[in-house]
């Protein structure tokens, strides 16, 4: 990955992290640290004890990022909505008001994510983009 792509960060749901380990991806999540952006619950989702996830997030503690400035009311905005988790609401509200995009393979909530505007891609793409 080069400098200027890490220096450029991406919003993760727990859907596209579970994609990535699932097809043993991790590796390249990785080498791409520098533009992985993790809201905490999602983190607490994906962060099953001995799991490459766990191990990653353990060794980089700085991919995870509380909420900012007025993120959370964001997040209850959008967690009110019907079919919304709490990772899905959690990482829409980061992405929506750090303006970036969001690496997010559940089709409703990418379909929600669109409707306010940001832009998405899914796991395959980030790796593809990360290699």
């Amino acid at each position: 990955m080069t400098l200027q792509r890490e220096l450029f960060q991406f919003v993760f749901d727990a859907s596209s992290l579970i994609n990535i380990e699932r097809n043993r991806k991790i590796g390249k999540l990785r080498r791409a640290k520098g533009a992985v952006l993790i809201p905490e619950k999602v983190a607490k989702e994906v962060n099953m004890p001995n799991s490459p996830l766990h191990r990653f997030i353990n060794r980089y503690p700085q991919v995870v990022t509380p909420f900012q400035a007025n993120e959370e009311e964001v997040y209850l905005k959008v967690r009110s909505q019907i079919g919304i988790d709490d990772g899905e609401a959690a990482a829409i509200a980061v992405a929506l008001k750090r303006s970036l995009p969001l690496v997010i393979d559940d089709m409703k909530g990418k379909n929600k994510s669109e409707n306010h505007g940001i832009k998405t891609l899914g796991w395959q793409d980030f790796i593809g983009q990360a290699s």
